[in-house]
């Protein structure tokens, strides 16, 4: 009874914060159709929407119901890492579009009785660029309206960088619960701005075989403001709201390891709802086999250029462990393509 009381709750919660976060359409009148307005564009951080491991990648890109033993699941829904049986340590690298790579680490341990505890780091270098400036033409002391743009400036770089820490563990044999705390900062020259957020996520076993249900809160934090900034232009800045946005997802295994020789084979797909954008659906699925060689592939509908995506792995494991290796190739329309590689290491 208790597990069943435990998803209600869940459920509540995930439905609660749901409205807050959705597009509104204003009413504009009886007899006036409404105009639609989704908030394209009304949220800073957009870095964090970019995916942090190989796997997710491959598979869709995939956020809440495609977990497994592997460190880098905390950043898509950290209660999935209650699978790491003992620990895990996964890095990745992604050369992004226009010269911009970023990085990511997580390590877990699992302690018996208490749960799985974690830390893991973002990294995002945009590069330097060249300066500019632009300077009002006047004419005789008076403004004119135009403007020219002085170059020769140097350069100007920026970042964005990620920090927190995780806990997940099993409430009952079918329900996990998971959560990163995590501080956020992002760099334009001398200008940046910081902030607080939670990620909340669980995943629900339902007993009809392998079938699973997930719910994923992300980037649960309040607005912030770019500080050092408001000197220079000479008003108080706007504030910069966190990224939010909610995932449920199912995943099931068509083909469950151990059922049918050396062959696994899984389907996921997942509904999102972000707070700067229309809804989004993620689907994918992975084959595996003898726990070695995993071939992926997904589709993510309802994106402005992103489409198809596939991937690969590998896994080798020692008498000191398992080395698993991963890449995704990564569409995205009319900007072409990109590759991603990570590495993970547990037992």
């Amino acid at each position: 009874m208790k597990k069943y009381a435990l998803l209600a709750c869940a459920s509540i919660l995930f439905l609660a914060v749901h409205p807050a976060h959705g597009q509104l359409e204003p009413d504009v009148g009886i007899g006036v159709e409404s105009p639609a307005f989704q908030r394209v564009g009304q949220s800073g951080f957009q870095f964090l929407k970019l995916p942090t491991s190989a796997r997710q990648a491959g598979i869709g890109g995939i956020l809440s119901s495609a977990g497994y033993a592997d460190a880098a699941t905390v950043f898509t829904n950290p209660a999935s890492i209650v699978n790491v049986e003992n620990f895990n340590v996964a890095i990745s690298h992604v050369q992004w579009f226009a010269d911009i790579a970023y990085q990511s680490a997580a390590a877990l341990k699992h302690f018996e009785g208490i749960g799985a505890v974690g830390v893991h780091v973002f990294y995002l270098d945009y590069g330097d660029m060249p300066r500019t400036e632009n300077r009002p033409i006047l004419d005789q002391g008076v403004p004119t309206g135009r403007s020219e743009v002085l170059t020769g400036l140097g350069t100007v770089s920026a970042h964005n960088l990620v920090a927190g820490v995780s806990y997940a563990r099993r409430i009952t044999d079918r329900l996990y619960f998971g959560a990163n705390a995590k501080y956020i900062s992002e760099t334009l020259d001398d200008a940046n701005v910081g902030a607080w957020a939670v990620d909340v996520g669980t995943v629900f076993y339902t007993g009809l075989r392998s079938l699973r249900v997930t719910m994923v809160g992300k980037n649960i934090g309040p607005d912030t403001q770019i500080a050092e900034f408001d000197d220079r232009i000479g008003y108080e800045p706007a504030n910069v709201r966190m990224p939010v946005n909610f995932s449920l997802g199912l995943a099931y295994d068509v083909i469950e390891a151990g059922e049918a020789g050396p062959h696994a084979w899984t389907f996921a797909a997942e509904f999102v709802h972000p707070n700067d954008g229309p809804e989004k659906v993620n689907t994918g699925t992975e084959y595996v086999f003898r726990d070695l060689l995993a071939l992926r592939a997904g589709y993510r509908f309802n994106y402005d250029e992103e489409g198809l995506t596939f991937g690969g792995g590998l896994k080798v494991t020692t008498s000191a462990g398992g080395i698993a290796v991963n890449y995704a190739w990564w569409d995205f329309g009319v900007l072409g393509s990109t590759h991603m590689f990570s590495l993970s290491f547990g037992r």
